[in-house]
């Protein structure tokens, strides 16, 4: 079979994968949850993992790397965060849902869309460049999933930079495939799957975030008072 649908999802896994998903399975128990060894190897192998993510993804520190079930609930903590009622929010007009119906669904706030047509990365600073001067936080995608198209990434978080916007970047169709870099950027928020070009299972997903930033949950609960 010649699969073409890795921008939704990769189906032909490393070897590797599947077989680390089973060791987890059968040999690991909750992180977190008790001392036993089941247990405590599901607590150092999860703190590897976030190792493994900060160093790649170029993270000052393991905790600010936060694992999600898909980069959807990773940006709806990072919009959810920034975002408040009465602010003025630009985006590209490559956006995904995950982001435009985030953003639409809360209350009383601008959106002003930053547009360019494709393959024409200098209009598209442009754009952004005159919505920043009035904007309170930027979101921007890497990579179209639609158009395979790379936005000017670097140039917009310089943008952002400039005008000291937070930036949230959808790194979705980057991720292992394009060096993302959430210091380089100087980004607030890099949302991104596990299961595209990271090659990971369904049901993952990652948040980084920056050295500043103070991520707000969407849900409630867990074990232990810091939760």
């Amino acid at each position: 079979m010649i699969y073409l649908d890795s921008a939704a999802t990769t189906l032909q896994k490393p070897k590797t994968v599947p077989r680390a998903v089973a060791r987890a399975m059968t040999q690991f128990a909750s992180p977190g949850r008790g001392g036993y060894s089941a247990a405590m190897g599901a607590a150092a192998l999860l703190f590897s993992c976030r190792e493994a993510a900060a160093d790649f993804f170029h993270v000052s520190a393991p905790d600010q790397v936060i694992f999600t079930s898909n980069a959807t609930m990773a940006l709806n903590i990072a919009i959810k965060t920034l975002v408040r009622p009465g602010m003025t929010v630009v985006m590209s007009c490559y956006e995904h849902n995950a982001v435009t119906r985030c953003v639409k669904a809360i209350p009383d706030i601008t959106v002003l869309i930053a547009e360019g047509p494709l393959f024409q990365p200098e209009a598209m600073i442009e754009s952004f460049r005159q919505h920043l001067r009035r904007a309170d936080v930027a979101i921007c995608n890497d990579v179209s999933n639609v158009f395979g198209y790379r936005l000017p990434i670097e140039e917009i978080a310089e943008l952002c930079r400039q005008e000291q916007v937070p930036l949230i970047v959808d790194a979705s169709q980057a991720a292992g495939c394009l060096p993302v870099s959430i210091e380089g950027w100087g980004a607030e928020y890099v949302a991104m799957p596990g299961h595209k070009g990271l090659y990971g299972p369904q049901g993952t997903g990652i948040l980084l975030c920056g050295s500043q930033a103070a991520p707000q949950p969407l849900l409630f609960g867990g074990t232990g008072s810091r939760s």
